[in-house]
C-alpha cells in the first residue's frame, strides 16, 4: 500500500483554499496543464512513506504514537502562495515563517522512521498545502507574474493536535486517501 503521514486541516481553511483557487482560476487565462487539487483532499504532508507492506501498518502506527506522545498542540498560519520547481511544477499555500514546533515534529518523525528503515528525506522540510500541480510550461510566466503581484493572503490557521496515517490509491479519477489511523498529541 502507498502511504504518507500528514496533519489534517480544518473546514474553515478548506473554504479559504476554495476561494483562493477560484481567484487563481479567474485570473489565469491559460490553464492548460494546471491540475487543481480538490480542497477536500488537501493536507499537510509530514512524511511520504511510499509503498509499504500491509503488515507494517502496526509498527508504523506505533512509531507515530511514540512521536505524538511527546508533542503539544500548536498553531500554523497560512498566508503566502508560491511555487516549487523551475519551471513551476507545484503551486502551494504556506506560511511566512517556519514553525519551530512543526520542525521538531517533522524531525522526530524522520528520526523515528529512519530507525524503521525508511529513507530520510534529503530536502529541507517546507510546510505547504498543494493547491495545484502544473504539468505544462505554458501557464508559468503568467503564474509567476500573478504570484509576484498577489501579496499576502489571509487564509487562516489550523491547530495541529494530531498526526494522521493515510493510505493513498491513485486512480484515473484522482487520488483516494483512506485514513488508517489518527493519533492525538499527548496520548499513548
Amino acid at each position: 500500500m502507498r502511504c504518507f503521514i500528514a496533519a489534517d486541516i480544518n473546514d474553515g481553511l478548506r473554504k479559504e483554499i476554495e476561494k483562493l483557487q477560484s481567484e487563481f482560476k479567474r485570473r489565469i487565462k491559460n490553464q492548460t496543464g494546471i491540475k487543481w487539487v480538490k480542497p477536500e483532499l488537501i493536507h499537510l504532508t509530514l512524511k511520504f512513506l511510499g509503498d509499504v507492506e500491509d503488515q507494517r501498518a502496526g509498527e508504523i502506527t506505533e512509531a507515530i504514537q511514540l512521536v505524538c506522545a511527546e508533542q503539544k498542540n500548536f498553531e500554523l498560519e497560512f498566508s503566502t502562495v508560491g511555487t516549487f520547481g523551475r519551471p513551476a511544477k507545484v503551486l502551494w499555500l504556506g506560511g511566512e515563517k517556519q514553525s519551530s514546533e512543526l520542525e521538531k515534529l517533522v524531525q522526530d518523525i524522520e528520526q523515528s522512521f529512519e530507525e524503521l528503515g525508511f529513507a530520510k528525506e534529503q530536502r529541507p522540510f517546507s510546510a505547504h498545502l498543494t493547491l495545484a500541480r502544473i504539468k505544462d510550461d505554458r501557464p508559468n510566466r503568467q503564474l509567476a507574474e500573478f504570484i509576484d503581484n498577489f501579496g499576502k493572503v489571509n487564509a487562516g490557521s489550523i491547530t495541529v493536535d494530531s498526526v494522521c496515517f493515510y493510505k493513498s490509491q491513485l486512480t484515473s479519477a484522482g487520488p483516494v486517501y483512506t485514513l488508517l489511523r489518527k493519533i492525538n498529541f499527548g496520548q499513548i
